[in-house]
């Protein structure tokens, strides 16, 4: 999962403590980014696409384990959630590759 946070750190370029953005994909982090001389440290846009396009193909293919995983756990309360869930996936996954073409 795609993820942003933005801190204060210390930034070699500017020689001063500013604001930066921080993105993750998973728990790792991707690249950072000094929101005052905009220096980023990381991997590429196009080095974060395919990590993020090959981590989103894994979890697809594994996706019917899971579910099938869930209804023998929660049985028929899991069949309410499961409409909202097929419609927002595809929404967080664009809107993950939208914030990675971004950066």
């Amino acid at each position: 999962m795609l993820k942003k946070i933005n801190t204060s750190l210390f930034c070699i370029n500017c020689n001063e403590e500013t604001e930066h953005i921080i993105l993750y994909l998973d728990d790792e982090i991707k690249s950072i980014e000094c929101k005052k001389c905009h220096r980023i440290s990381g991997i590429d846009k196009n080095e974060l696409l395919e990590l993020y396009t090959i981590d989103t193909v894994k979890h697809i293919l594994t996706e019917p384990f899971k579910l099938n995983k869930k209804i023998k756990e929660e049985g028929s309360t899991f069949l309410y959630s499961f409409p909202k869930r097929i419609f927002s996936k595809p929404y967080r996954i664009i809107k993950d590759i939208f914030n990675i073409l971004e950066n």
